[in-house]
């Protein structure tokens, strides 16, 4: 019956509007122009208007303003209609029609204003908004318009101005924090951190059990590195939270910050409970704790760990060489050998480029220890079997120079150390390998080799101390004394620890500036108090002072 009424009334509007137009077009007398009255015109296009009848309501309304054009009411229903049937063009020349002889109208730049959101022309349409709210501060449908505008068109502190406008005329306080939200994002931006804050706490205290605002300041306050009022929020959250995808986020966030902070106890114990939530990667979260007893030098309690998991994945790749690694740095040379032998065993080709690599790089590491015992022979052997794994490794070359060196074989030092910087694929390690090449040519006898090598080294690491003491030792050789201070005065600006470069340079000193010398000396007896020659060097230049 409901619908049978209105689609009487919605037939009635219609034959009344047709009838109107056949009024309007019937006659030829003034008399005719004034058979429909003004009054009856708005009345019927308000009521088309206000039963979403556009159509009829641009046909009547276009027909009437043919013969009365200057009926601004009845134009601004048609700048509507034109607008609500998405006509954005017919419904802007209205307005402009409107806007020529009204220049204040507010609703018709409220219309336009619309008009222009729809055609993108943003920059106009909040113009013409704020037409309207320099007439009415208190609409918040326009402010709302216009802080939307605002964020669309990247201004965001007057966007965050708008929407704080917003939440002072907002009755409800559900809608302010859901408007709280909104600044504390747009803040966050803006990295306006404090406002940020401020804006979720307002959000918090109607919603304090809100998770996703809970969420955001926790990641607000990690972002300011506040790892503290993180940790409390996310503790907080743990008195209200039962839904497991949350849960997980909280646990794995605060395993995360004791990481950060060292506190692998906390971490463990965190990690531990991750483990009792549904859907956690218990795999991987096993893995982390081995890691964190690992941190803590409780090596048998993280490699026990990282044995079962190896176990578990039946050998994976990436478990494998956590073990190993784990292994090698405990000093368990030949256990990290055999995980990685294992691994070669089904490696892809690719796996097993990294598995050699490795290899090598354990080879080299179980030869420092093995100098370190002076023995070198097995030093030797070992560098050797890193080669077999890997023979271009530059690294390996270069500790079998430094063997050389040690043994004072300086000419194999110079050919191992050669095919170091030959093999070098970057300039990581290339200042200690020239460096050595220097060193190797000086007890050679080649100085012009040994000043090449320096020259190099410099160019590549012009801050080098150790390269710029013995550069300056060459030009103090040389009596070059000028080129020595420099080199000696700038390796100790780059290192004040090299103290053999700080007592050059007091040498030098005792000829021009015996206070400065002084000065060097006693900060060389401070760092190491049994250098005999800077001990005799001060005692001699504080005797000269009584003559």
């Amino acid at each position: 019956m409901f619908f049978i009424i209105i689609a009487f009334l919605v037939a009635f509007g219609a034959i009344y509007a047709l009838y109107s137009i056949l009024l309007f077009n019937g006659g030829n007398n003034k008399g005719d122009d004034l058979q429909l009255s003004t009054k009856n015109i708005l009345e019927q296009v308000e009521v088309l208007y206000n039963k979403q009848e556009y159509a009829l309501v641009e046909l009547l309304a276009t027909k009437y303003l043919d013969r009365v054009p200057n009926h601004v009411e009845v134009r601004k229903y048609l700048a509507k209609a034109y607008l609500e049937d998405k006509k954005y063009n017919s419904a802007m020349k209205q307005c402009v029609l409107i806007l020529q002889k009204h220049p204040n109208d507010i609703d018709t730049h409220y219309v336009i204003g619309r008009c222009y959101i729809k055609k993108k022309a943003l920059g106009k349409a909040i113009n013409a908004l704020n037409f309207v709210y320099e007439r009415n501060k208190k609409d918040k449908e326009i402010i709302k318009m216009l802080a939307e505008l605002y964020v669309e068109t990247e201004q965001i502190h007057s966007a965050i101005d708008a929407y704080k406008e917003l939440v002072e005329l907002t009755e409800s306080s559900e809608v302010a924090a859901d408007l709280q939200s909104i600044i504390a994002e747009l803040n966050k931006q803006v990295k306006n951190y404090p406002e940020a804050f401020e804006a979720y706490k307002a959000r918090l205290t109607v919603f304090p059990r809100d998770i996703d605002t809970n969420q955001k300041i926790t990641e607000l306050y990690i972002e300011i590195g506040n790892y503290p009022l993180a940790i409390e929020t996310l503790l907080l959250m743990l008195s209200f939270v039962s839904e497991p995808k949350t849960l997980l986020w909280i646990y794995d966030t605060l395993v995360d910050l004791y990481e950060e902070i060292e506190d692998y106890e906390k971490a463990i114990a965190y990690a531990e409970k991750l483990l009792d939530v549904q859907g956690s990667d218990k795999f991987a979260v096993r893995d982390r704790i081995a890691g964190f007893y690992l941190k803590m030098n409780n090596s048998e309690q993280g490699i026990s760990i990282l044995e079962d998991l190896a176990m578990m994945s039946q050998n994976g790749f990436e478990i494998t060489i956590e073990l190993a690694d784990a292994y090698l740095n405990n000093g368990f040379f030949q256990k990290a050998l055999d995980r990685y032998k294992l691994l070669l065993d089904k490696a892809t080709q690719r796996e097993a480029k990294i598995v050699n690599s490795l290899i090598c790089e354990l080879y080299i590491k179980w030869s420092e220890v093995a100098q370190n015992e002076q023995n070198y022979t097995k030093a030797l052997e070992l560098l050797n079997s890193a080669l077999q794994y890997n023979p271009i490794s530059s690294d390996a070359f270069y500790h079998i120079a430094l063997y050389n060196f040690e043994q004072k074989n300086f000419n194999n030092t110079v050919e191992y150390i050669n095919k170091a910087i030959s093999y070098n694929k970057d300039d990581s390690n290339i200042s200690k390998y020239l460096l050595m090449l220097s060193a190797a040519h000086h007890e050679l006898g080649n100085f012009f080799e040994e000043k090449k090598a320096l020259s190099d080294l410099l160019n590549v690491d012009e801050k080098n101390a150790e390269g710029l003491y013995r550069v300056g030792l060459m030009y103090a050789a040389q009596r070059d004394i000028k080129n020595a201070e420099d080199a000696f005065r700038k390796a100790v600006e780059y290192d004040p620890e090299l103290i053999q470069a700080k007592y050059n340079l007091a040498l030098l000193y005792e000829n021009n500036n015996k206070d400065k010398a002084k000065e060097l000396y006693m900060e060389v007896l401070e760092q190491d108090p049994t250098f005999v020659e800077a001990k005799n060097a001060l005692t001699d230049l504080s005797s000269t002072d009584t003559y």
